[in-house]
Formats: structure tokens, C-alpha cells, sequence
């Protein structure tokens, strides 16, 4: 029997490499009161090589300067850090510290998992902005708080643009016809370029019902949206893969399972593409290329239409069975606050959401970094609602919203019926866990 190993899983592979070379430097403890008065903290997070070495650097200042308070490293990757968190909660093994993504926070946080932190003195929460703080918040509990700030956006390659002699629209009045007329005339001119990615994700699902007046949620944890603004969605993406402005069926399908600097877009196929701001760096690197960021565009052709929203690109939670709940908020409002801290870890974990920060890291940024910031700030007046968390249940949402994107590129669905199914099919998710 083959196994093939696609090219994401590689690069999760060689990762976890690297974060089992960290962990064994760095060395792992269980959590608990040691015989010399010290209290070691289990830390969790994903991330790769580079952000293994600079939390590394925290922790090393943080215990520097917390003399009784050790912390022990568990560094992992996306792939497997999720199955490995849920096998150590369901054995009551759960790390102390956890850095958490918001679309498990009511996973975890639901069931009483998570330490609710509006409740520990030892976190100073005025100096991050409230959209930020109700990214965390679940059934009115602080179960996260956002460790920094990202916007879903379109980035364009400004060297494919120029090559083919079009011009980067004016992204503060775009419309999506703007988007596939531009996209189609791009690849048109490059016969071995696509134009640009689907966005058919749940990231871009939120986008397109908050321009429809809808949400992917409610803030009492039920569905937002009607099937008719859902099939419109995936009718307006078959409009873009018959222009041609856009890759096949088949090739799409194969980039969503690819490592991000593999993509079409990061190895320079591809004119435009959906991504986070947080992203810039990578991508830019990957290509080689300078790459603008792009407002989404909007049914109205207006900025102040186009729901774009700030998204927490993590969050710092604690487990709601840590002994040590004092200690371990300590160290989150460290990582909230200090401003050592945040010049060890710059962007790396999206543009701090204390404003205060944000001023103190700005000398130091690269120019990609210094993009996303300056842009995430432009938007700021724009930016017209913050999402409700997504439900227990729903954890699954990104892989299915891929699943029925596949099904109507792949002409298996019509719109219509995919929007059906796929309401029905989350509807299921969130009733199930309720029961």
C-alpha cells in the first residue's frame, strides 16, 4: 500500500521537526508546585520555526523576571495540535496556557474547559480595544483574548499585474464584477497565470453575508443567513471560473490542500488571492514579488459596504483546571501587555490589539509588516461589525465549506442544492452538540 503525503502534510511534517528540536532544548514539565516553591506551567501553541524561536525568547524573559514561576514548552503544528488539545483535555491533562484559535473557542470554552479571565485580577484588559475583547467572548465569559488583529483581504501581485499591463483597481470602489472582469483580463494576458483564487472559504462566507445584510451566526449561536444569499454566493463563483479568471475545478481543490508558500499564488501563478493580512510576509517572501493588499470589493462599489471585519489571529486562554490560575494569567497579560514582549514577537501573531504596542513595535517592523499595519489602520473607520464566535459544534466549518465548494466547481451541485445541503448539514453540527 502507497501513501502519498500532499504537499501541506510535508511541510506539517518538517515543522514538527523543528518544534520537537525546540521542545527538547527547552525541555518539558508537567504543571504543578515543585519542592523549591516554583510553579511550572504547561504552554501550548502552534506555529513553525520562526515563531517557536521568538516564543522561546518570552518565555526565557518572562521566567527571567518571574524568578517563582517556570514554564514548560509545547510547541506543535496546525495539523496535529488540535487532535493532540482534545486527547489532553478529554485525560484532564489539558496545558495550563493555551494559545487558541476562535473557531474552537466555544468548543472548549462551552463545555468548561476554559478559565474564564474577566474574572483574574492579574489581566489588565484596558488598553485592548472592545472588538477585540468580544472576539474571546462567549455566553457573556471571557474565555480568550486576542493576542493581535488580521483582516481578510485580496492580495494582488503587482509584477503579474504590470506584466500583463492591467491596473490594479481602485479596491475602495471595486465591485465583484470589477473583481472577475479583472481577474478574466489578467489571465488573459498570461497564458500560464490564473487570475485569481475563489474565496470560497467561511472566511469569505462572512464577508459576502455581511454585505447581504446577513451573518454566518447570531449572537445566540444559531445561523444567520438565508440559502437564497448562500446560493448566490457559489453562482457568483461559477461566474468567475467560466470567465476564466480563475483556476480549475481540479487545480483549486489541490491548492487548498497545499502549504502556503506551494499555492498557485506564492509560487507566482496566480494575479490575486484571499488571505490574511497577517500573511504579507509569507507570501511576499514566497514570491519574491511586492504584494499589495486589497480591500475585499462589495455588491455597492463602496469601502463602507464591503463588511470587512478584524478577526483575532489567536487568542490566550487558560485551562479552566489549571492550579495555578493567578500564574497563568500572568504570564497572558504579559503577553498582552509588555512591551518587551511585544518587541520580541512583532507581527508574528497578527498586529498587537493594544493600541499602545502597536505604537511601541512600528520602528521596528520590516516593510511588509509595516504594510499590514498601516492598512489594518486605514480600514479602521470601515470596518462595520465583529463576528459572533462561531457555536459548539462548528469546528468543523472550514473543511466543509471546502467540501461544497468542490462540489459545485466540480459542477456536482448546483448552487441552489449546495447552499441546501450545506445549511442543513451545519444546522446538524450545532444540534448535535447541544444535545
Amino acid at each position: 500500500m502507497s501513501i502519498q503525503i500532499s504537499r501541506r502534510q510535508l511541510g506539517q511534517a518538517a515543522l514538527g521537526v523543528a518544534a520537537l528540536g525546540f521542545l527538547s532544548a527547552c525541555g518539558t514539565q508537567g504543571s504543578g508546585t515543585n519542592t523549591d516553591g516554583t510553579v511550572t506551567l504547561r504552554f501550548a501553541w502552534w506555529g513553525n520555526e520562526v515563531r517557536n524561536t521568538s516564543t522561546g525568547k518570552l518565555i526565557a524573559a518572562f521566567t527571567a523576571a518571574n524568578a517563582k514561576i517556570k514554564l514548560g514548552a509545547e510547541p506543535g503544528v496546525w495539523g496535529s495540535y488540535w487532535d493532540k488539545l482534545a486527547t489532553q483535555t478529554a485525560g484532564n491533562e489539558m496545558p495550563d496556557i493555551i494559545q487558541m484559535d476562535q473557531q474552537y473557542l466555544a468548543e472548549y470554552g462551552g463545555r468548561g474547559a476554559l478559565l474564564d479571565l474577566s474574572g483574574q485580577k492579574a489581566i489588565d484588559t484596558s488598553g485592548i480595544t472592545q472588538d477585540a475583547l468580544k472576539a474571546g467572548q462567549v455566553d457573556g465569559k471571557q474565555f480568550g483574548i486576542s493576542a493581535g488583529q488580521t483582516a481578510y483581504v485580496v492580495m494582488a501581485n503587482t509584477r503579474i499585474f504590470k506584466e500583463a499591463g492591467v491596473d490594479i483597481p481602485d479596491d475602495t470602489k471595486w465591485t465583484w464584477d470589477d473583481y472577475i472582469a479583472t481577474a478574466a483580463a489578467v489571465a488573459a494576458k498570461m497564458p500560464k497565470v490564473f487570475g485569481s483564487a475563489y474565496g470560497g472559504t467561511d472566511d469569505a462566507l462572512t464577508v459576502w453575508f455581511g454585505q447581504n445584510g446577513e451573518s454566518l451566526y447570531t449572537e445566540d449561536g444559531k445561523l444567520g443567513f438565508t440559502e437564497g444569499t448562500l446560493s448566490a454566493f457559489y453562482e457568483r463563483l461559477l461566474k468567475q471560473r467560466e470567465a476564466k479568471a480563475g483556476p480549475s475545478a481540479s487545480l483549486n481543490s489541490e491548492d487548498a490542500n497545499a502549504a502556503l508558500e506551494q499555492t498557485l499564488f506564492g509560487t507566482g501563478q496566480l494575479a490575486m488571492s484571499w488571505a490574511w493580512t497577517s500573511q504579507l510576509g509569507a507570501l511576499a517572501a514566497a514570491t519574491g514579488d511586492d504584494i499589495k493588499i486589497l480591500r475585499v470589493p462589495s455588491l455597492a462599489g463602496s469601502a463602507a459596504k464591503a463588511s470587512m471585519y478584524f478577526k483575532a489571529s489567536m487568542l490566550w486562554s487558560a485551562s479552566g483546571r489549571t492550579k495555578h490560575p493567578e500564574e497563568a494569567a500572568k504570564f497572558i497579560n504579559y503577553l498582552l501587555n509588555d512591551v518587551e514582549a511585544a518587541k520580541i514577537q512583532l507581527t508574528d501573531r497578527g498586529i498587537p490589539s493594544n493600541p499602545k504596542l502597536q505604537e511601541a513595535i512600528a520602528p521596528l517592523l520590516k516593510p511588509t509588516d509595516k504594510s499590514a499595519s498601516d492598512f489594518l489602520k486605514a480600514i479602521q473607520p470601515e470596518i462595520s461589525f465583529t463576528p459572533s464566535v462561531p457555536p459548539v459544534g462548528t469546528g468543523t466549518l472550514s473543511s466543509v465549506s471546502l467540501r461544497y465548494l468542490d462540489d459545485v466547481l466540480f459542477n456536482r451541485k448546483t448552487p441552489a442544492v449546495a447552499a441546501k445541503e450545506f445549511k442543513a448539514e451545519i444546522e446538524g453540527l450545532i444540534s448535535s452538540a447541544a444535545k
